[in-house]
């Protein structure tokens, strides 16, 4: 894993077999990032969980086969002393079929390309909505 901050933009690299939320999470705590935006993320996942919100609960499918991350975007919120990502992905088999939803975990294959938009002056957070019972995005300042 490797990084970079320009102003605030943070360029990420994770490196083959990382876990992708705690290597991002780790960048983040490294440069005291608490709201952004993920922008873009490239490369490729492997043994990843992709969800589909029903409307009462996410259906979960488990993928071990490395699929091309062709899209990676979300939310980066403060939930009281934790981080909270919210990842939403568009992944690829080798047959340029695409499949895509919820991304709740995944382990980099060969490399990921991550960039972030560090919000300072706009602090997100997360609140529990009582009728879907999801962590809805809410703004702090």
């Amino acid at each position: 894993m490797d990084s970079r901050r320009d102003g605030n933009i943070l360029v990420i690299r994770l490196d083959d077999g990382e876990d992708l939320f705690s290597s991002i999470e780790g960048v983040l705590s490294a440069n005291n990032v608490t709201s952004g935006i993920v922008l873009t993320g490239i490369g490729m996942l492997k043994d990843f969980e992709i969800g589909y919100y029903e409307g009462k609960e996410y259906r979960k499918e488990r993928i071990e086969k490395a699929h091309e991350l062709v899209a990676l975007h979300g939310s980066i919120a403060s939930t009281g002393l934790a981080m909270s990502l919210h990842l939403h992905a568009a992944l690829a088999d080798e047959h340029q079929r695409i499949i895509g939803g919820h991304l709740f975990g995944g382990k980099v294959a060969v490399v990921n390309e991550i960039t972030i938009a560090v919000l300072d002056n706009v602090k997100l957070g997360r609140t529990r909505d009582e009728m879907t019972g999801l962590p809805l995005m809410d703004f702090l300042d």
